[in-house]
């Protein structure tokens, strides 16, 4: 791969406490955060005074509570400004806070579980939490047959603000591990990566760079705050000075009010956003072309797109609705990232690339024009390296040596903000974090993102997880292009709601067999809308990639699992339908293998 990918060195400069401790001497009195309901109002604002003095008071809490420095804290809150101010609290005490997403009152047993799990996991001291979440689950375990945690609990909201006094605050070494972020699971099990001070410093610099932010800079977000996008990109950026009043609401403000998003950023004249593609997907969906065109979007410079893949389809449609709220097209920003990254890897994108559908399935990354007539596949840029001292290199992930440009390959990462590793997991941090490529120096090591991509023109393209790549045949199929067919089929196909993977060959079959998990906007079905929207995948799937769908499982929301970030959980799924758990599950309307009389019909079709 050419040198182009890779950047300069940097010496590091400081870190999240000593850039917060700058702003504290320079402008106590400037708001921080402000946090809005779920109408969009402003329910509670926080002055950079404020947040000094209320994380201090939780630093020397913790010590009150013989937490000592290099101990770990959960972090459990409902989205709220407690976390902020948690967080920081740990930092100021050298503490390690461990963010994970609140136990959901309606699966609180499950929730327990895992949230047990990760303290076990994380040898944690305390859990800190608020007393809006201690009243939440306090009802929801009336019953109290519900096993928590088996560590003290401390409520941080009630402890007092302290003198804030910066200069005792704990100062770290660019080695010394910040927090731990628990992956989602998308991948597997949850794992807990070591996220330095020295990878916090790096990131936020290079944000500030990449992102356009500055004193001037008002960001809106709904992102959850434990996970890294929103945590560091959103959060620790404000902390630090990067963003000044930034707007904060819950996930479930958006999830069940979408417009509220645009209606704050829209009154406080925003200039920063960011979301995952399909809440772009859901925004159009949900808002009216008047509601669209009584805001004034002209304020916002970026708006971000991360955190899953980037659809073009979107993309387009997106800016073709807002393009009557004065959103400048320009705005538009991909970006490719991961936790073990610290968060970014790449950024800036802003174009798509039309590929040859043929030659991608076997491996190679040939554009097409807009003139040719052969089946095309569209990804959208995630932009450059931009990180000084990054180098981020495309390789075969069997043989380990770099791809030839214009091959696709796993995305391989060697970065200052690469992570410190998994906590307590000695195998998995060697195999994932201290790769080597072959042909290069040993002491070289990347981190192996189980992400496959390419270059093109020194732009990164994601086209997939490596382990949800279905093989059928000898061709490389994505799954997100089988479930961007399906998308399309029939109007009752709910577009979150599709997950394709594989499952292997059997007595009547010497090849890996498509499956299709499709969740429909209607609960019940008669036999007549079933029948129909099963002939639509199908014959959808079968004319856009040539293959036949062994099964299509039909369901209600819930049928595709997910991360606590959305991200589409297709490991799970297949273990779902292996075990056959799909069939008693309560969201699932049905499962339907193709029969031969369904080929005939298809084929009779084309």
């Amino acid at each position: 791969m050419a040198r182009k990918n890779c950047r300069g060195d940097v010496q590091d400069a400081g870190s999240i406490v000593s850039a917060f401790r700058r702003l504290h001497e320079s402008d106590p009195e400037a708001v921080l955060f402000t946090f809005v309901d779920d109408k969009g109002r402003d329910r509670e604002t926080l002055t950079v005074g404020e947040l000094a003095a209320d994380a201090d008071g939780i630093a020397l809490s913790l010590r009150s509570w013989g937490v000592q420095v290099g101990d770990r804290a959960v972090l459990v809150y409902m989205p709220s400004l407690d976390f902020v101010k948690a967080f920081l609290g740990c930092l100021a005490a050298g503490v390690l806070p461990v963010p994970v997403c609140p136990p959901n009152p309606f699966k609180l047993k499950h929730d327990m579980a895992t949230l047990t799990t990760i303290v076990d996991s994380s040898g944690a001291r305390v859990v800190l939490f608020s007393t809006e979440l201690d009243q939440a689950l306090s009802m929801a375990d009336a019953t109290g047959d519900v096993r928590w945690p088996e560590i003290p609990w401390y409520q941080t909201d009630l402890c007092p603000p302290g003198p804030a006094t910066l200069a005792a605050w704990h100062t770290p070494t660019a080695d010394t591990p910040a927090f731990l972020q628990y992956t989602s699971g998308s991948t597997g099990s949850a794992k807990g990566v070591i996220i330095t001070h020295g990878n916090l410093w790096h990131e936020v610099r290079a944000n500030a760079e990449d992102l356009g932010l500055g004193p001037d800079t008002r960001g809106v977000s709904w992102l959850p705050h434990f996970h890294d996008l929103g945590l560091i990109t959103v959060i620790l950026n404000t902390i630090v000075g990067n963003s000044l009043n930034t707007y904060l609401m819950s996930p479930l403000t958006f999830l069940k009010r979408p417009a509220v998003w645009f209606d704050v950023i829209s009154r406080v004249r925003a200039t920063h956003t960011a979301a995952p593609n399909f809440a772009y997907e859901l925004l159009v969906r949900k808002t009216s072309p008047e509601q669209r065109r009584s805001w004034d979007l002209s304020s916002l410079r970026l708006v971000g797109s991360a955190g899953e893949q980037v659809r073009p389809a979107t993309v387009r449609t997106f800016l073709d609705a807002f393009a009557d709220s004065k959103l400048r097209p320009d705005a538009f920003y991909a970006g490719y990232g991961l936790a073990e990254c610290s968060v970014s890897v790449t950024a800036g994108g802003r174009t798509a690339l039309t590929l040859d559908k043929q030659q991608l399935e076997a491996g190679r990354a040939v554009p097409l024009d807009g003139a040719s007539d052969r089946p095309a596949v569209r990804y959208f840029s995630c932009g450059r390296v931009t990180k000084p001292g990054a180098c981020v290199r495309i390789v075969d992930p069997v043989t380990r040596r770099p791809c030839p440009p214009g091959h696709v390959g796993e995305i391989w990462v060697d970065s200052p903000t690469n992570a410190a590793g998994y906590w307590g997991l000695i195998d998995e941090t060697e195999k994932v974090f201290r790769a080597r490529a072959q042909g290069e120096e040993p002491s070289r090591e990347y981190l192996r993102t189980g992400d496959l991509g390419f270059f093109f023109e020194g732009e990164l393209f994601v086209t997939g997880r490596h382990k949800d790549l279905i093989i059928l045949r000898g061709h490389n199929l994505y799954p997100q292009d089988i479930e961007d067919s399906a998308r399309e089929a029939h109007p009752f196909v709910r577009p979150g709601g599709l997950a394709a993977f594989s499952v292997p060959p059997d007595d009547d079959s010497p090849d890996e067999r498509l499956v299709l998990f499709v969740e429909v906007r209607r609960g019940r079905l008669d036999p007549t809308d079933q029948e129909a929207i099963l002939r639509a995948v199908r014959r959808r799937v079968q004319e856009d990639h040539q293959i036949t769908c062994h099964a299509v499982v039909l369901g209600t929301a819930g049928t595709v699992k997910k991360t606590t970030s959305g991200k589409i959980r297709r490991s799970a799924c297949r273990r779902a339908y292996l075990s056959g758990a799909i069939h008693s599950a309560q969201t699932t309307i049905g499962v339907f293998p193709t029969s031969q009389r369904d080929v005939r019909g298809m084929e009779a079709a084309r």
